[in-house]
């Protein structure tokens, strides 16, 4: 098969041990606000709960998620904070083979790597989007056997095998398709470093500082609530499914932001930083978007959109809040 041509010459299976799957993080598994926060989010918190490192850390950039007009900031780890928190370097990938191959080559030298797919192909995805859904995704690849041709990924709360078929499609759009290559990044561990509490807490604070400079200049929920008038009228002329893709770029992605700038801050707080006192009035904003989300829902069905101001305004009052903490600490 062209998918597999490259590898042929090779026996056995591929893997760093580390990367071996050992169970959800326990944010993706316990009792959250939002059990999700979006795909790369999700399968960067498991990577690194695989690898037994800590997630704290890395959350700093989500203090400063804001309204964009049509969705909320989709907040990530970025790649300068997993280099100097863990010794994780993130690179680009250039697919220029068929796709096994490099992840192969990859595995072979101990890294993972993060590829873009359609969770059309992905069997964790039974029972919601598995054979039935296009939509994008991302997993990390941990491993590879190729007697059994199959392939172990890491996505989101899962740690999945897939094979057959679903492996053979999900792999076709390699070189001499008619797809575009997927987006792929390179997990490089072979710097990977395991710090002491007090050289996470120095780097931590460090990033809190750093991310601390783009805190929004104006209350993003206000501008929200502002532009929730012009959205009800949207909603109500969809379907169950137009109120998702909505909710999830809007609701979803605020509520997992601010949950997640909430641990951050308790985070900062056991490393003697002066914000436990933001991460209720965060955690506050948290809840207030799963509540409008559970109201909301019901738009598309009912035509009509219902009278949220109260709860907006809590939570642009619990962001102020918040921010009267933060700034002194981190801001400009």
């Amino acid at each position: 098969m062209a998918v597999r041509s490259d590898v042929e010459f090779f026996s056995g299976a591929v893997g760093a041990p580390a990367l071996a799957w050992n169970g959800a993080h326990p944010w993706l598994a316990g009792a959250r606000i939002w059990s999700t926060t979006n795909a790369g989010t999700d399968t960067w918190l498991a990577l690194l709960h695989t690898l037994g490192l800590e997630a704290e850390p890395l959350l700093m950039s989500s203090m400063c998620a804001s309204f964009e007009g049509d969705q909320w900031t989709q907040v990530g780890l970025p790649a300068a904070d997993l280099w100097s928190c863990h010794g994780i370097a993130v690179e680009s990938l250039h697919v220029w083979r068929p796709l096994l191959a490099h992840l192969v080559a990859q595995l072979d030298r101990g890294n993972a790597v993060l590829v873009d797919v359609d969770l059309f192909q992905l069997p964790d995805m039974i029972g919601s989007g598995y054979q039935r859904e296009h939509a994008p995704t991302v997993i990390a690849v941990t491993g590879y056997d190729r007697h059994a041709h199959e392939l172990h990924y890491i996505h989101g709360a899962h740690g999945g095998t897939i094979a057959g078929r679903d492996l053979d499609a999900l792999l076709a759009a390699g070189i001499g398709t008619a797809h575009l290559p997927p987006t792929t990044r390179l997990v490089k561990l072979e710097r990977l470093m395991a710090r002491s509490r007090t050289e996470l807490g120095e780097i931590g604070i460090a990033l809190a500082r750093l991310h601390g400079t783009r805190l929004p200049a104006d209350n993003p929920v206000v501008a929200f609530g502002e532009a929730l008038r012009a959205h009800g009228s949207w909603l109500s002329g969809g379907d169950a499914s137009h109120y998702q893709r909505w909710a999830y770029a809007t609701l979803h992605q605020c509520g997992a932001a601010f949950e997640l700038a909430g641990d951050a801050c308790r985070w900062l707080a056991g490393h003697g930083q002066p914000v436990q006192g933001a991460v209720e009035p965060l955690k506050a904003v948290s809840r207030g978007a799963r509540s409008l989300h559970q109201r909301l829902v019901r738009v598309p069905q009912s035509g009509r959109m219902p009278d949220v101001s109260q709860t907006v305004n809590e939570m642009a009052s619990a962001w102020t809040d918040a921010m009267a903490i933060l700034r002194p600490a981190y801001g400009t």
